[in-house]
């Protein structure tokens, strides 16, 4: 029995810092920080006692802190290739620096110099209410990025992170959007019917085409372009960015050349929304 208490222990060890990871998907690119979370156990002066100001420190415990993206991206303005990387902060008075180093397997005492650093980011630490385990998050998230969030104690800073969008905006010329251009009558489908008809038009904006639905509560729809003829894929608009794309597309239906309305199929089985031309 004692020697199989001790087993089962030796397996389900409790950490001063227990490890933690946090992912966020942005347009199709996932970033995750892995990461042990440290508590303030009511020390004081973090940043100067427990953090001196000349150390390199992983923002964490034990093994480094990583920072992994499964596509490049920009950090505050620097561009960044996919990969997995271990971060380090430099703390000095008034000059905080985040570290990216491509060796991600690092121990938190195998510090690298500064010159091996792949990036250096300038960082700003602001005043907050306290934390007491070590946090990362991503907030706020928006359709082309996010900002990478730390907090322990009452100090905090951010990182933007700007992704690569998945669908480039793609121009249509004059001509290309011509046959779709001019007024539908629009609903959407739903278990219980069609909803009352909206009046929509179709409009050009610099070759891209633009759908105005005007209801109770107007909205607009970009017109993504696919590699099929007469078939887009919606994209939902908030304050004239994208922030929805949906899964099916919109098929406009054709004759002598000129769209007569569009549907989109649902994605198991019939129709979700449709238009007629009006003009």
């Amino acid at each position: 029995m004692p020697a199989l208490f001790f087993a089962a222990a030796a397996q389900a060890q409790i950490r001063a810092s227990e490890r933690g990871s946090v992912s966020q998907t942005v347009d199709g690119t996932v970033i995750t920080v892995d990461y042990s979370r440290p508590l303030v156990r009511k020390r004081a002066n973090l940043f100067g006692k427990v953090v001196h100001a000349d150390e390199i420190w992983t923002p964490g415990a034990n093994s480094a802190t990583t920072l992994e993206m499964s596509r490049g991206a920009t950090l505050n303005g620097q561009a960044v290739p996919a990969g997995k990387y271990s971060l380090w902060l430099t703390t000095p008075p008034g000059a905080w620096v985040l570290h990216l180093h491509r060796n991600a397997t690092l121990f938190h005492t195998q510090r690298p110099a500064q010159a091996d650093m792949f990036l250096s980011i300038p960082v700003v630490p602001t005043q907050g209410e306290h934390v007491e385990a070590l946090s990362f998050d991503f907030l706020p998230v928006a359709r082309d990025g996010t900002t990478l969030r730390f907090r322990w104690g009452t100090t905090a800073f951010g990182v933007s992170i700007l992704v690569q969008p998945s669908r480039p905006t793609t121009r249509l010329t004059d001509a290309q959007a011509a046959p779709y251009l001019g007024r539908y009558g629009f609903v959407f489908i739903g278990k219980k019917g069609p909803s009352p008809e909206m009046k929509m038009e179709i409009v050009n904006t610099q070759g891209v085409l633009r759908a105005i639905v005007d209801g109770t509560e107007p909205f607009v729809i970009e017109l993504l372009p696919t590699k099929d003829p007469h078939r887009f894929m919606p994209a939902f608009l908030e304050d004239g960015k994208i922030f929805d794309v949906e899964a099916t597309p919109v098929i406009f239906e054709m004759n002598g050349g000129r769209a007569t309305g569009f549907y989109s199929p649902g994605v198991s089985a019939g129709v979700w929304m449709r238009a007629t031309r009006k003009q």
